[in-house]
């Protein structure tokens, strides 16, 4: 009777520890993982968005950089923490869409060594050009590039970084070819643009200034809809390129096996910081908009953009080694 007692006893507390774990939850500070260096957009946004959630969650949550591997090295970090909610991944499409789809091993699986919490942002690309060449629409790139084969430079955050596989996209889709220039980082990569020493670069919205200053010249953007800072700027279906979207994204996600009560109140905060009008106008202000999807559209749109980063890789023959 004892025996059958103490496990009835045990059942029970297995069943009660979860909703236990989730009522105290958080009761201490919350790891935000960032997998890339300090003062990159992914790095801005993601300590933005940690702010916000320590407000509505009433502990901290402290953003620690983890860079190295193009964000393996930090996104692994996450995918081997205890599932506690104590430790969560600010992830982008680096580490999670295009790593399992460029690397030949990676120490983690996609996406079976996650939980998914929330997407939070994405943005759609412009694409620029040098503005002393004659080219001033997509249409005219595309000639322009197929009467000079391998003659356009287009520069970029690194192999295998966005930039990087969504020129080849377009190069793949308009059957153009150009040459890749990779730097490290794409604060430089724009640099060397504005300074006319490249002929193409993928942007964010956020150059929008150069682009009025005629620095550079916009020729389209790379999402589905119209960007409404550039209301005049094409889509890439609307430019003579249908079937192509390109977007990078921003999300929040946990490691396999978190308690499901520990994740609804995280995905409950997340849904309502992005919905607060301030946090709108936050994002808005540091070049980003609210792009919310819930977890099971999250993991589906991961899935989606992985197949298309995959194609990018194969048609332009991409892989990375480190």
């Amino acid at each position: 009777m004892q025996r059958i007692l103490a496990t009835a006893v045990a059942a029970l507390s297995m069943v009660l520890a979860p909703a236990a774990q989730a009522q105290a939850y958080p009761d201490h500070a919350i790891k935000l993982v960032i997998p890339l260096p300090p003062g990159g957009g992914t790095d801005t946004l993601g300590r933005y968005v940690a702010d916000r959630l320590s407000a509505k969650l009433g502990q901290p949550v402290v953003p620690e950089n983890k860079p190295g591997a193009g964000a393996v090295i930090g996104t692994d970090i996450v995918a081997k923490a205890k599932p506690d909610g104590y430790t969560l991944l600010w992830t982008s499409s680096d580490g999670v869409s295009m790593a399992p789809v460029l690397k030949k091993s990676l120490p983690y699986k996609v996406p079976e060594d996650f939980t998914y919490v929330a997407r939070v942002s994405d943005f759609a690309y412009i694409v620029t050009v040098n503005p002393k060449l004659p080219i001033k629409s997509m249409q005219e790139l595309v000639a322009y590039g197929k009467a000079h084969p391998g003659e356009l430079k287009y520069g970029t955050s690194g192999i295998g970084s966005g930039p990087h596989m969504a020129t080849e996209l377009i190069a793949a889709a308009t059957g153009i070819q150009m040459l890749h220039v990779p730097y490290q980082g794409i604060a430089p990569a724009i640099q060397a643009a504005l300074g006319r020493h490249l002929d193409v670069i993928l942007a964010a919205p956020t150059v929008k200034s150069q682009t009025d200053a005629g620095a550079l010249r916009p020729l389209a953007t790379t999402g589905r809809t119209r960007n409404p800072d550039f209301p005049n700027l094409p889509t890439l279906a609307e430019a003579g390129i249908p079937n192509l979207v390109v977007t990078i994204w921003w999300g929040i996600m946990a490691p396999a096996g978190t308690p499901e009560p520990v994740l609804l109140k995280l995905r409950a905060a997340v849904a309502d910081i992005i919905k607060d009008p301030a946090t709108i106008e936050g994002m808005r202000k540091l070049g980003y908009d609210p792009n919310y999807l819930p977890h099971e559209p999250f993991r589906a749109f991961v899935l989606d953009d992985m197949q298309q980063w995959g194609r990018a890789a194969k048609a332009a023959n991409i892989t990375v080694t480190d």
